[in-house]
Parts: C-alpha cells; structure tokens; sequence
C-alpha cells in the first residue's frame, strides 16, 4: 500500500469504510505483509478499545445537565415574553401621544374659547413634549435590554 494510504488501515480495522474503500484494501492486505501486519495491529488496539467500559455520568452530572437547560429554555421563553409585551407597551404608548394629541387640541380649543385666546403653539408643544417623553423612554428601555443582554452574555 502506497503511503498516503495508510491513513485507510484504521478506518479499515474499525469497520469505517464503504464497500469500494474496504475492497480495495483487503485485495492490497493480501499482497503486502507489511500493511497486514499494521493492519493486525490496529486491530489489537480496536479491541482494546471496545473493552474500555463506556463512561457513565453521575447522577448528580445528570442532574445539574438538565436544571442547566431547563433555566435555558425557561430564560429564552421569558426573553420571548418581555420582547412582546415591551412592543404592546411600544404601541399602547403612541396610540396614547396620538390620543392625547387629539384630547390636548379639544380641551385647547375649549380653553381658547373660554378665554377667548388662541392656544394652538400650547397644544403642539404638550404634543412635542409626549412624543420626547416617549422617546427618551423608549431608548432608555432599549438601553437596559441591551446591558440586561450582555450580563447575561458574562454570566
């Protein structure tokens, strides 16, 4: 056997190799005692090998495997849950600026009649000052989520 095909005698040995492969191997093992003899060896070490007990977690490894992903599926249900009511709030917070808004210029033109002055730049400033209101709590909120994100990143 050539020697960029010697990586083929364990796959061999263990049984790894599709019928072509394995044809092809066996004919050169019959013609080389070289091969064969490497061949024999790596079969003593698959047998050795399948004597080695397959390892077995501890009951306690078991455990903690399982709570540890339990808490991952609890935490991205939770993540998934804080993501829609934050863009529920998101949306009951505009709809409110553009309920306002409408209530603002009502009770604006209510009071321009009684005091019988305009007070149109009072309603777009009130409206000026929700929407800024909104705004900073929007970022502020996206903020958080970010640095409540990379705790957990460090964690």
């Amino acid at each position: 056997m050539k020697a960029h095909h010697r990586d083929l005698l364990p796959l061999f040995v263990a049984g790894a190799l599709d019928g072509a492969e394995r044809a092809g191997v066996e004919g050169h093992l019959r013609e080389c005692p070289d091969c064969a003899a490497e061949a024999a060896a790596w079969g003593v070490v698959v047998e050795e090998l399948r004597r080695v007990p397959a390892p077995v977690p501890s009951r306690a490894l078991v455990v903690r495997t399982l709570g540890a992903v339990e808490r991952a599926l609890a935490e991205r249900e939770e993540q998934a849950w804080n993501r829609k009511v934050l863009g529920l709030l998101v949306a009951f917070a505009w709809t409110s600026i553009v309920a306002s808004w409408f209530v603002a210029d009502l009770v604006a033109g209510g009071i321009a009649q009684w005091l019988q002055r305009p007070v149109g730049g009072a309603a777009a400033w009130y409206g000026v000052y929700l929407a800024a209101g909104w705004l900073s709590a929007a970022v502020a909120a996206v903020l958080l989520g970010r640095h409540v994100r990379d705790e957990g990143r460090v964690a």
